[in-house]
């Protein structure tokens, strides 16, 4: 299984955000609020991971 880009993008940016506090708190607590699911590429069949919200915005609005 791999990473969708889309996914890998929000989790470099969730890193330059939240990374650099003590223990890395903030860093944990939004990893842990990330809402990631499987997804089928249909072109491909491969499995990847993507972010759940923002395929739920993708269905819901198909042509953007």
């Amino acid at each position: 299984m791999k990473l969708h880009e889309t996914l890998i993008n929000k989790l470099i940016k969730v890193y330059e955000v939240n990374a650099g506090w003590q223990e890395q708190k903030k860093l944990r607590a939004a990893l842990a609020a990330l809402n990631i699911t499987v997804y089928n590429q249909q072109s491909t069949g491969t499995d990847v991971l993507v972010d759940a919200n923002e395929l739920e915005q993708k269905v819901a609005k198909p042509n953007r």
